[in-house]
């Protein structure tokens, strides 16, 4: 149902989670400009709810119930969703938060830029894999930003340099902020045809160990210092495990997949056991990965 100035009421989330799995949003906006923005955040303040920023819907769970609040999705056909290379320097790019990042990758091999061809493969938004410093086991893309372009809660931007993002293992200061557009530094110029290469073979090895056939939100945990989570899990006897309609992927043990109409409860229920699983068996508390929408802290993956 339309609510006023592009804010719907009781926007399904399930289609824009790579789970495929949760409840509505109360209120949803997908500005495409930043008047958008800045009309969504007004709505927002109005309702006395702070708002959930959506990005590729990777990483996130979403409660069964939903979530009573408003959710903005920048949206990528608007002024969000632009990939531009500098013209004088081909190592330098901006690019909207709302833009694929896939789509991200692909262009800048193409043009025989380095520093993607190791994220060939990982999905979603750049907005949400910049937030998540989302990357291979040896970097993230954190170590490619030069600056974000963020909103206040107010609407107002500001530009803010990487320093100041705190990048961290899966992680920066930007979760939980809207970042609308980013400027990127990349490593070097090869090739096309040597970076294309070895994204394929990068991409080659996560289809042979990663059921990404399967809905699921990638890597349920973090990898713990100096140790893998998905190692940890095997060992612990995580395959096999299953919750109604989530089960732990017999390809990966660090992966939950949806393998029919799954609930967001059966799959915190089942990594609630994957996660005692491991602290039983090597005194090891593992850390979540996926973000949890709705639920009670206390209740998600514990």
């Amino acid at each position: 149902m339309p609510a006023e100035r592009g804010v719907a009421e009781n926007e399904p989330l399930a289609p824009l989670t790579s789970f495929r799995i949760g409840g509505p949003a109360r209120w949803f906006a997908r500005p495409k400009t930043l008047a958008g923005v800045r009309d969504a955040l007004d709505f927002s303040e109005r309702e006395g709810s702070p708002p959930l920023f959506l990005g590729g819907g990777n990483n996130l769970l979403v409660a069964d119930a939903g979530v009573d609040g408003l959710v903005v999705r920048l949206d990528p056909g608007g002024d969000f969703g632009r990939i531009e290379q500098d013209a004088d320097d081909p190592l330098v790019w901006r690019v909207g938060a709302a833009a694929s990042f896939p789509k991200l990758v692909a262009d800048t091999l193409r043009r025989g830029v380095s520093g993607l061809e190791e994220f060939a493969g990982i999905p979603g938004s750049v907005g949400g894999a910049a937030a998540m410093n989302a990357g291979s086991a040896r970097r993230g893309l954190g170590g490619f930003v030069r600056s974000a372009l963020v909103s206040g809660a107010d609407g107002a931007t500001r530009r803010i340099a990487a320093e100041d993002m705190e990048f961290r293992y899966r992680g920066s200061s930007l979760a939980g902020s809207l970042a609308l557009e980013f400027e990127f530094r990349f490593a070097s110029l090869e090739p096309p045809a040597e970076l294309l290469d070895r994204a394929r073979r990068v991409r080659e090895e996560k289809v042979r160990n990663q059921p990404l056939d399967q809905p699921s939100a990638g890597c349920i945990f973090k990898n713990p210092a100096g140790d893998s989570a998905g190692m940890l899990l095997d060992a612990a006897g995580s395959k096999g495990m299953r919750e109604g309609g989530a089960a732990v992927s017999d390809r990966h043990a660090n992966f939950i997949v949806n393998v029919g109409d799954a609930t967001a409860y059966e799959v915190a229920a089942l990594a609630a056991r994957m996660r005692n699983a491991v602290r039983a068996r090597f005194g090891v508390e593992l850390e979540p990965e996926v973000r949890c929408w709705g639920f009670e802290l206390s209740a998600c993956f514990s």
